[in-house]
C-alpha cells in the first residue's frame, strides 16, 4: 500500500509501504450523523480511512484547511473488500453529506460551521492512486480517541454486510463498559428499537425476525463479541400478552477474536 503523507493544500508520497492500523477509536455520534444519508459502504469506507489518517500529523493544521491525502486504490478495495464502482459511487454520495457545528466565539455568540465529508476526490480509471481532500476538522473527528468512543477492529468490521449489525455492534461495545454494578445488558422498547435502527415495524415480532435474529447470526458467524435476548411481555387479562421491551445481554462467543 502507498502510505500517506499530508500537509496543508499539498500531496506528498512516500517509499515506505506501511499497512493500515486495523485498530482506531471512532464516535459513534460522527459516525451516525456523517452517515446518515448514506449506507453500509460510506461508513466501511470511513472506518478505512480513519486507518490512513491516523498517520497524519495534524497538531499544528488549522480545522478550516485541507489535508491531501493519496491511497493506493488496490489496497482500498483489498481492505474493504467493495468493487471499484462501490467505491466510486459513495465517494459520490460522501460529497453530499455536510457535517454541521455549533460553537460559541470569543465575544459569545453561537457560531454554525457547516463543512463538506470529502470535499474533493480524483481518481483514474487506469491507475492505482486515488487522491482524497479532507478538512483538517474532519480529519481529526475521525481519528479522535475520546469517550464515548468505541474501539472496533477495523478489519474485521468489513465482513459485516448488514447494516443494523454495525449499529448494533456499537451499542454492545458501549454495553461492555458499563460499571459491573449495572450489568452487560440493555432494555429497549419497540419505539426505542425502531429508532435506534430508523424502521418503523408495528410489533415486536417483526423486528425480531427482521432485524434482531439476522444480526444475531451474522454476529455469530463473524464476532466473538454477540449478544442474547429476552423478549418481555405484560399480560393484561385473558387477552393477547402485550409486548413491553427486549432484554439485550452481551455475550462472547466461541470464536476467533474478530472484535
Amino acid at each position: 500500500m502507498i502510505p500517506t503523507k499530508a500537509n496543508i493544500g499539498k500531496l506528498h508520497d512516500s517509499k515506505r509501504a506501511k499497512k493500515p492500523i486495523v485498530h482506531q477509536k471512532i464516535s459513534n455520534d460522527f459516525i451516525a450523523n456523517a452517515i446518515q444519508n448514506n449506507n453500509l459502504s460510506a461508513l466501511k469506507t470511513l472506518y478505512y480511512l480513519s486507518t490512513i489518517l491516523s498517520e497524519v500529523d495534524m497538531k499544528n493544521m488549522k480545522d478550516n484547511k485541507i489535508i491531501g491525502i493519496r491511497i493506493s486504490k488496490r489496497e482500498m478495495l483489498k481492505f474493504t473488500e467493495l468493487s471499484v464502482d462501490t467505491i466510486v459511487k459513495t465517494t459520490k454520495q460522501m460529497q453530499k453529506t455536510s457535517i454541521t457545528f455549533f460553537d460559541i466565539d470569543d465575544d459569545g455568540d453561537k457560531v454554525i460551521e457547516g463543512m463538506s465529508l470529502l470535499p474533493r476526490y480524483v481518481y483514474v480509471p487506469n491507475k492505482d492512486i486515488v487522491e482524497l481532500d479532507l478538512y483538517v476538522k474532519i480529519a481529526k473527528m475521525i481519528v479522535a480517541v475520546k469517550a464515548p468512543y468505541t474501539q472496533i477492529n477495523i478489519k474485521s468490521l468489513m465482513r459485516i454486510n448488514n447494516m443494523h449489525t454495525l449499529r448494533l455492534l456499537a451499542l454492545l461495545n458501549t454495553i461492555t463498559r458499563y460499571d459491573e454494578e449495572y450489568g452487560k445488558r440493555k432494555r429497549m422498547t419497540l419505539d426505542e428499537l425502531n429508532m435506534f435502527f430508523g424502521v418503523n415495524y408495528k410489533s415486536w415480532s417483526k423486528i425480531e425476525e427482521k432485524i434482531i435474529k439476522p444480526i444475531q447470526d451474522e454476529l455469530n458467524s463473524v464476532s466473538n463479541l454477540s449478544f442474547i435476548y429476552e423478549s418481555n411481555f405484560d399480560r393484561l387479562g385473558r387477552g393477547r400478552p402485550k409486548f413491553r421491551d427486549v432484554t439485550i445481554d452481551v455475550i462472547i462467543n466461541k470464536q476467533p477474536k474478530l472484535f
